[in-house]
């Protein structure tokens, strides 16, 4: 997994070789497909074992499922996706002039992924890892229906104590009573790995409804923490009640767009798995102010990524 300043290797997989063309078309305003291998160093350079293949086969064949991934990922994000390829197919555009609320977001989620969101995370003052818990909780909202379902922040973008976290969202959800952790000894836990939390309420404010605890994670090194998030183990740890009358749905927020290879694995442990492509189509309203955060941390983002390439 290719991290900027750091380029993707010649036997990188196709979603990060997909992402890369992504940054060039953003940087150069579009970019062939010829010139993708070209700047990875792929064409002339042989570097296959006797028997293998002829090298302009193999570069080709990766063209083809490179343009195959952006033309997926058009596709998947209804109208949000922020490039294009020619009627050849051959040459990837970016389009500036898309400010669209999905096209925003989805150049938000391209940068988090590939930038370090160690090193490089705050942009203009905003913390981007956080930035992608707003966005959860926006699209769990949506995807459960925004105008009769909820949804919070829980974790480190909205700061304050675990207790009172613990107190607000049980407030909020009406179930689970208060905070009252299950061990005496001092609670060091900032989120327990819950970053937002949605739901669909009923008139009748009754406790049995559905609910996702969702985990969220920026960058490429997420998958080997498919499993950390364990929502009946979180509710027996810190609420009082010890359970909820509906054991909650896992979830599992990225801004990678996964590829296909290891899709029902990774889903399989993951839970109910929202990839970039999936955030994006499911982004129907967003708020203003989270929205002019976003632009701001891309603005920001997108000149160290391009000095990263340079």
């Amino acid at each position: 997994m290719f991290k900027l300043p750091a380029l993707p290797s010649p036997r990188a997989d196709i979603h990060e070789l997909a992402d890369f063309a992504e940054l060039l078309a953003w940087q150069n305003d579009s970019v062939s497909a010829r010139e993708i291998l070209a700047f990875l160093g792929r064409a002339g350079d042989n570097e296959y074992n006797e028997g293998v293949d002829d090298e302009d086969d193999i570069n080709a064949d990766a063209l083809d499922d490179v343009m195959l991934e952006i033309d997926r990922r058009s596709q998947s994000c209804v109208g949000g996706y922020p490039f294009a390829l020619d009627l050849k197919g051959t040459v990837l555009r970016h389009d500036p002039s898309d400010v669209s609320e999905r096209a925003v977001v989805y150049r938000y989620l391209l940068l988090s992924t590939r930038l370090n969101m160690t090193a490089d995370k705050v942009q203009a003052g905003i913390d981007g890892t956080g930035l992608l818990e707003e966005v959860s909780a926006a699209v769990l909202r949506c995807y459960l229906g925004y105008d009769r379902a909820q949804s919070v922040v829980f974790g480190t973008a909205i700061g304050g104590t675990f207790r009172d976290k613990v107190d607000a969202l049980c407030g909020a959800l009406g179930e689970g009573g208060s905070f009252e952790a299950l061990d005496p000894g001092p609670v060091k836990a900032n989120d327990d790995r819950l970053d937002s939390v949605a739901w669909i309420p009923f008139s009748d404010k009754r406790g049995g409804k559905l609910i996702i605890f969702c985990q969220c994670k920026t960058g490429t090194s997420w998958m080997d923490h498919t499993t950390q998030l364990q929502p009946d183990a979180f509710i027996r740890r810190w609420m009082k009640h010890r359970t909820l009358l509906v054991l909650p749905i896992r979830a599992f927020c990225v801004s990678e767009a996964t590829g296909l290879t290891q899709w029902g694995g990774l889903v399989s442990y993951a839970g109910l798995l929202f990839d970039r492509l999936r955030l994006v189509d499911f982004l129907d309203r967003i708020e203003p102010d989270l929205l002019e955060r976003l632009r701001s941390w891309n603005a920001a983002a997108a000149a160290v990524a391009a000095k990263a390439m340079n």
